[in-house]
């Protein structure tokens, strides 16, 4: 502790009291901060036989060895130079045996004494030992087993090999080098041991689960081995042939590929041929019943073999992820679709709120833009997924629907941050890219307000913000368990998708007001309504159905199928560790979609709104006519078959030139509306549709131009829309549930 005689102040240490000297009160720095000279670490050393000074402490101890060597070897070479010029020297312990050393390296080769060699365990009982050697004795006396032994000579190394690859096949064995070489004057040995010797050793956490058959080591030791000495190209091997604590005929499935049959499968991989036509070539070359290793190839075994040489290393420009990462960012800048990138450990002058450690990078090639120019307006969906690299950087997508509501990434974000400056940024980029502001029709996330909120700030607000449904009901479905009674948490489940499925506002308003009152009743579930309260009563507007009809959109699964589909097709179902990898993968499945877009336009294709259409239809055949009735000149009223209640169909348009039409009905998905909740909240072309379609082409062409209803007296049947409206409202003083 360093003190300051002048303000009173502690310093921690004296070179802190120095400089606050220097600062202070420069005048009295050498009486209120005096350097203080240590002779045995610096300052000046003088030698005691002849007086003279030398700047360090090394150069005084060699001037004694030099100078004075003869006092220095008269008094026993240690006396005289701890005497002249003493050393305080370090002192290591040994945590063992307590031992101390002053040379650190002295201390490391003495802890090698203490290294205890791991004995080897027979594998037929308990008995264990240090030596192979031993163990082979106690398996020939102990256990009555014969073991083999025999030299062998060849030629070459090659020739071993080709010997080395028979025996394995013909044994269902394998040896494998567990050590390098050892060479000698006289010659170079190589040790081989089966493969099934040893104890298993879990990597990592020990968090996998071992394989159904088991490790490949069997827990104790196999004296199986070849031991090879090389010697001008000529080599001699101690061969012991016999395996013990195995059965060697049902050990293929714990044999390895060859080096041979790797090579072979890699260079037809290479050849971009597909993985199961191999594994057909490989199935089909069976003969006589002759089981091989090689039959018992699995997709498995292609993937790690493709991993194994790289084939799949496109997306690899270096070893080291972050100098390839920065590789992949250069490429894309060259087409313009990287808008902003920042590494870890730099700093951004434009954008102060990005720390050193934060990751932000950016994608948005050029069709990209063009989609999100042209269709942004409509629907906009954002959303993050994890899981696509080892750093927890998070990848948040903007998707927006087409002509076909098919979904489109138009941006990536990849970073290690999720709030409202990172999607600031994000925003902020994309309005530059396109060079307008976007004010969408949908805006659709989950519950997190920081993406709406971001959006807010840098574009223009939308028309509908929504929840996603699936979102919300999944949240609802995991809060669930807040209440203990399961008769209550099905009840209130219940009660949920009613407010949720509620299509009118008043009705939903009374709803609401009751479903607090009826859970804040009970001790059980006050808690759960204290969570409801806080996170939905409030945001009715973002996920109740009575505030979204004819809205066009209702969840997030496009993201969602995107995110999977990059997962499980593009990234194989693995963890990725690498980010070069993930964003490989990305720009690959950037491309597909866009050429998937030019197919559509120009061949065409079957998508899932087209699909679900032509399913509505074609149950819309088994609807009978009489439940059409005509309530104006461009509004129908049809009941229900299965329900007490009656939806109105609307003509919005005489004619719409999309591609999402029936054939049959001869109209589109945008031309109807129906109250119902297929076609007002899933926006489909609903059967009611359809029926009132194919109604409208049975009645009389002066009929269609009229478009009335007359009975026999030639009166037009005029029909209460109110009275239709409020019989189909929900009515109730009590609660009364049925399931969903």
């Amino acid at each position: 502790m360093a003190h300051c005689g002048e303000c009173k102040t502690d310093f921690c240490k004296p070179s802190n009291l120095r400089a606050h000297v220097k600062r202070k009160h420069p005048d009295k720095l050498d009486k209120l901060a005096p350097i203080i000279r240590n002779p045995s670490s610096s300052g000046n050393y003088s030698c005691a036989e002849c007086d003279k000074c030398f700047s360090s402490f090394g150069n005084l101890r060699l001037h004694v060895k030099q100078k004075h060597s003869a006092i220095f070897y008269e008094a026993l070479l240690l006396d005289k130079l701890e005497e002249l010029a003493p050393v305080e020297k370090k002192i290591y312990k040994c945590k063992e045996c307590n031992c101390e050393f002053n040379v650190l390296k002295q201390l490391i080769k003495h802890r090698s004494s203490h290294n205890i060699i791991r004995p080897r365990k027979c594998s037929l009982c308990q008995y264990t030992s240090a030596s192979t050697d031993i163990l082979v004795e106690h398996y020939k006396h102990n256990h009555s087993l014969e073991i083999m032994n025999e030299t062998l000579e060849f030629e070459s190394a090659e020739a071993f090999q080709i010997w080395k690859s028979r025996t394995e096949a013909e044994t269902f064995a394998s040896f494998v080098q567990t050590s390098g070489a050892k060479k000698t004057l006289k010659h170079i040995k190589t040790m081989y041991f089966c493969h099934r010797s040893g104890n298993h050793r879990a990597r990592g956490n020990n968090i996998r689960k071992p394989k159904i058959f088991g490790s490949n080591k069997i827990e104790g030791y196999c004296p199986a081995r070849m031991t090879v000495f090389t010697n001008n190209g000529k080599c001699t091997v101690q061969f012991c042939k016999s395996h013990v604590g195995h059965d060697q005929e049902k050990d293929m499935g714990h044999l390895f590929l060859t080096k041979s049959q790797r090579d072979n499968i890699a260079a037809k991989i290479a050849a971009k041929i597909p993985l199961q036509v191999i594994l057909d070539e490989v199935r089909d070359s069976i003969k006589n019943c002759s089981l091989e290793r090689i039959h018992l190839l699995t997709k498995k075994d292609l993937y790690n073999i493709e991993h194994e040489f790289n084939l799949k290393g496109s997306s690899v420009r270096h070893a080291t992820d972050a100098i390839s990462v920065e590789a992949w960012v250069n490429e894309l800048k060259t087409s313009d679709s990287v808008p902003f990138y920042k590494s870890q450990d730099s700093l951004c002058e434009e954008y102060p709120e990005l720390k050193s450690d934060d990751f932000v990078l950016i994608i948005m090639t050029d069709g990209q833009k063009d989609l999100l120019e042209n269709f942004g307006d409509d629907c906009i969906c954002i959303d993050g997924t994890h899981g696509l690299n080892g750093y927890g950087f998070e990848l948040h997508t903007i998707l927006i629907l087409d002509e076909l509501r098919e979904g489109y990434p138009c941006a990536f974000l990849i970073s290690n941050r999720s709030d409202v400056a990172v999607f600031r940024l994000f925003f902020t980029c994309v309005e530059k890219r396109i060079e307008r502001k976007i004010r969408p029709h949908v805006f659709m996330s989950d519950m997190a307000e920081a993406y709406y909120n971001a959006w807010v700030e840098v574009m223009l607000p939308a028309e509908f913000r929504l929840f996603c449904t699936w979102h919300v009901d999944r949240a609802w479905r995991k809060n669930l368990d807040k209440i203990i009674d399961k008769e209550k948490k099905v009840l209130i489940y219940q009660m949920l998708r009613m407010l949720l499925q509620e299509t009118d506002v008043r009705s939903f308003q009374k709803l609401l007001k009751e479903f607090l009152l009826y859970c804040r009743e009970s001790s059980d579930t006050l808690e759960f309504a204290n969570y409801f309260e806080l996170n939905y009563a409030s945001k009715s507007e973002q996920w109740a159905y009575c505030y979204r009809l004819h809205s066009g959109l209702n969840t997030n699964m496009h993201i969602e199928r995107m995110h999977r589909t990059l997962k499980h097709i593009y990234l194989h179902g693995k963890f990725v560790k690498r980010l070069d990898k993930a964003i490989g993968a990305i720009m690959k499945f950037v491309r597909d979609k866009l050429f998937e877009r030019l197919i559509v336009l120009h061949k065409g294709k079957v998508c899932t709104k087209l699909s679900i259409l032509r399913k509505r239809h074609k149950t819309s055949e088994g609807m009978d006519l009489d439940a059409v009735v005509q309530n104006s000149n461009m509004a129908w009223l049809v009941s229900s078959a299965s329900r007490n209640e009656t939806y109105e169909v609307t003509e919005l348009k005489s004619d719409c030139s999309c591609m999402l039409n029936c054939d049959e009905c001869k109209a589109c998905i945008h031309q109807y509306s129906c109250t119902c909740i297929d076609s007002s909240i899933q926006w489909n072309m609903c059967k009611h549709i359809h029926l009132v379609c194919k109604f409208i082409q049975q009645l009389p062409s002066s009929d269609n131009e009229v478009q009335s209803i007359s009975s026999e007296n030639n009166l037009v049947i005029n029909v209460n829309k109110k009275d239709v409206d409020i019989s189909g409202l929900v009515k109730k003083s009590k609660y009364h549930y049925t399931s969903l």
